[in-house]
C-alpha cells in the first residue's frame, strides 16, 4: 500500500505496518498462510457483462462464493471475519444472493468500495469484474480512453487504494490475470492500474496464486 499508493507520488510518505509478522497469520487451507493471494478467474470462463449501466461477471461471482464458502466453513475460517468488495454494485448484489442473510452478519459483509470506507476485516476479497475483452483491443483514442474501456472503475486510484487496504491478515484479488498481462494490454495496465499489476507480481513471488474451484 505504501509503495503503490503513497510513495508512488511522494517518497517521503513511505510507511510500514508496524505490526509483528504473527499478526498476519490466518492458517486458511491451501494458502500456505500467505497474506496475498490471486484467485485466478480466466476470461475463457466468461467475461464481464453489462445490463444498462450495471456491470457484473457471473464466473467471478461463482469463484468468490465457492472459495469463500470453503474458507468460512473450515476450522481456521470460523475464527475470522470476511469482507467482499467490488467497484460495481451489481456484482456485489449478485454475490450477496449466494449468501442470503449471512451477507450482513458479523462474519461477512459484501458491498461496494464506498460502503467499506473506514472498515477492516481479517480477510478481504476484491472482485475485479473486468476481464480481457478482445473487442476493446486496438480501438482508437488516447491512452486514458483505452484504459477506461479496458479497466473501467479499476482506474480510480483513490478507490483502489481503499479497496486494497481493508484487510488485517489476507487480501485476495479475484479476477482475470490476462487483463493485466496480455501483450496488448500490459503497458496500459502498468500505467493506469499499477497497484493491481504489482499485487499480481507479489502473489507470484511472495504470495500465492489459486485457480478458481470450478
Amino acid at each position: 500500500i505504501s509503495r503503490n499508493f503513497y510513495e508512488y507520488f511522494d517518497s517521503s510518505e513511505r510507511f510500514g505496518s508496524g505490526l509483528p509478522e504473527e499478526m498476519f497469520a490466518h492458517q486458511l487451507p491451501d494458502t500456505d498462510n500467505r497474506p496475498a493471494i490471486w484467485l485466478n478467474v480466466p476470461s475463457d470462463l466468461g467475461g464481464h457483462q453489462q445490463s444498462l449501466t450495471r456491470w457484473f461477471r457471473p464466473a467471478e461471482v461463482t469463484a468468490i462464493a465457492e472459495q469463500l464458502n470453503f474458507w468460512m466453513n473450515s476450522e481456521e475460517g470460523k475464527k475470522l471475519n470476511f469482507g467482499v468488495i467490488s467497484f460495481y454494485k451489481a456484482q456485489a448484489e449478485e454475490i450477496k444472493k449466494r449468501f442470503g442473510k449471512l451477507a450482513d452478519g458479523e462474519r461477512l459483509r459484501i458491498g461496494t468500495v464506498d460502503s467499506f470506507q473506514g472498515m477492516e476485516f481479517d480477510v478481504v476479497f476484491l472482485s475485479m469484474v473486468r476481464a480481457l475483452d478482445k473487442r476493446q483491443l486496438g480501438k482508437a483514442g488516447t491512452p486514458e480512453r483505452q484504459a477506461r474501456r479496458l479497466f473501467g472503475h479499476l482506474c480510480l486510484y483513490n478507490r483502489l487504494n481503499v479497496a486494497m487496504s481493508r484487510q488485517k491478515k489476507l487480501l485476495v484479488v479475484a479476477g482475470d490475470a490476462t487483463l493485466l498481462e496480455d501483450p496488448r494490454t500490459k503497458e496500459l495496465a502498468e500505467k493506469f492500474v499499477p497497484g493491481l499489476v504489482n499485487f499480481r507480481r507479489l502473489c507470484q513471488t511472495e504470495g500465492k496464486v489459486l485457480e478458481c474451484r470450478h
